[in-house]
């Protein structure tokens, strides 16, 4: 399978690009970044430099993914997604004497999205977080702290308010404090697929083999 890159995307030097993978129009990818097999980045999306992203993720159109996020195998970001890589940012220094560099620092931040994680449109992403496993992030929410696996979260500030299968269907919803309750077995309507949930926990109980 060949690489597809449209003739209006911009793709800078010491970028790899695994077999499969579209490009689209006006996408931008700054040096230094890898992109993985089977790879499709949607249109206007900006990807900055030294980000990883693996196998089989979509990005949406209108992206933006700043410096120290890496994406693996799977996930999703779609449309509108934007992230961040600093808590405090400042234009300039503090006498406004001379502009701040760009170039990352003790401020720069990282940013993990797991394996088969979705992030919905026109979220904005913290940093210093992992979003877990198959986590899903609703539409428009504002991520601040670390998801774990298989939780759907929304709002702003994000926060959980049940579980998501692997194929992306709700399975269960908390009612009151996350880590409240017994434990409890669900299993997904849709596939079949069964999880035990502790103390805001998630494990699948017959894990999918990689």
């Amino acid at each position: 399978m060949s690489v597809r890159i449209h003739p209006t995307a911009l793709i800078e030097e010491s970028v790899t690009i695994g077999e499969g993978t579209s490009i689209w129009d006006n996408v931008h990818v700054r040096h230094s970044t890898a992109i993985g097999k089977r790879c499709i980045v949607g249109e206007k999306t900006h990807i900055s430099y030294g980000v990883r992203i693996g196998d089989l993720v979509k990005i949406n159109a209108m992206v933006y993914i700043c410096t120290a996020v890496t994406i693996e195998n799977g996930a999703m970001i779609s449309a509108g997604t934007i992230f961040t890589n600093d808590r405090f940012p400042r234009a300039a220094s503090a006498d406004l004497r001379e502009p701040r560099s760009s170039e990352p620092d003790e401020h720069t931040l990282p940013t993990l999205v797991r394996e088969g994680a979705t992030i919905g449109a026109g979220s904005i992403i913290g940093c210093d977080l992992t979003i877990g496993r198959f986590a899903m992030v609703g539409m428009g929410s504002v991520v601040t702290r670390s998801i774990p696996d298989f939780h759907l979260v929304v709002g702003n500030p994000a926060r959980s308010i049940g579980v998501a299968c692997r194929c992306g269907v709700p399975v269960h919803r908390f009612t009151g404090a996350v880590t409240a309750g017994p434990p409890s077995d669900v299993t997904c309507s849709a596939c079949g697929l069964a999880y035990h949930i502790e103390d805001g926990r998630v494990s699948e109980r017959e894990p999918v083999l990689a």
